[in-house]
This record gives structure tokens, sequence and C-alpha cells, in this order.
């Protein structure tokens, strides 16, 4: 098998450069796709557990942790310790991070419909089944 017929070299050289054009375009901003993604669930639904956030990303709970860290650098989420148990964080969004939503969409919006320009929605439609369907092949 060539290379470039392998799933695994596929799907990551694709994901890379859908990465680094959603990267381009929310540099302005200061915010990384996976800090986007993270606020995009806190914009969902703020106090969320770094566990919680984990499993709606898919992630480690590490990983989580190095996010939030930098989220919490740039002063757009805080970790609140539940005073009763110190080991019991949940992570709020604030003000500066709840004011980059409607910015931060927009992008997100926008270049989703350059990625997929000239695909029909019937064919994207079956592209995300697709997808799926290896992803639990993946898993099995």
């Amino acid at each position: 098998m060539e290379l470039q017929e392998c799933i695994n070299f596929e799907l990551t050289s694709v994901q890379n450069a859908v990465f680094n054009y959603f990267k381009g375009k929310l540099a302005p901003l200061d915010v990384t796709p996976i800090q986007y993604a993270l606020l995009k669930c806190l914009w969902t639904e703020d106090l969320q557990t770094p566990t919680q956030l984990a499993q709606t990303l898919r992630l480690d709970t590490s990983s989580i942790t190095g996010i939030l860290a930098r989220l919490e650098k740039k002063e757009l989420i805080e970790r609140v310790y539940n005073r009763q148990d110190r080991r019991s964080i949940h992570v709020h969004l604030l003000e500066s991070g709840a004011a980059l939503q409607k910015p931060i969409e927009t992008i997100i919006e926008e270049s989703n419909r350059e990625i997929t320009a000239g695909i029909a929605p019937e064919d994207y439609r079956k592209f995300r089944q697709l997808l799926d369907v290896i992803e639990s092949n993946a898993k099995n």
C-alpha cells in the first residue's frame, strides 16, 4: 500500500490542512482552534468541570489542563474551586471570554463555508456519516 492510500495518512493530512486554515483565521483574536472548542463548550454551558470538557472534546484531562491554563493566562476563563473540596473544580467563562463569542462564531461559520465550498449539502451529510463509520470502526 502506498502511503497516500493509508487512511491514517489521508485523514492526518486533511486534518492538518483544516487545522492550519482555522488557526490562521482565529489568529487575529489570539485563540487557537482547540481553545475555540473549549470556549464553545462554555458558551453553551458555563461552570463545567474539566472532566466534562474533556469528554465533550474527546480529549484526555491532561490536555484540558494545559488549554485551561492558557485560557486563564489570557484572562478568558477562571477555575473556581469548591471551598469544601479543593479537588472539585469548575471552569467559569469570564466576561472577556464571553465577548469573543460573536466574532469567533462569525469566523468559524465563514471558515466552514469556505472549507466546504463546492460540496453539495447531501454530499457533506454523507461525508459526515462516513467519518462516523470510520471512527466507529477504529474504536472496535
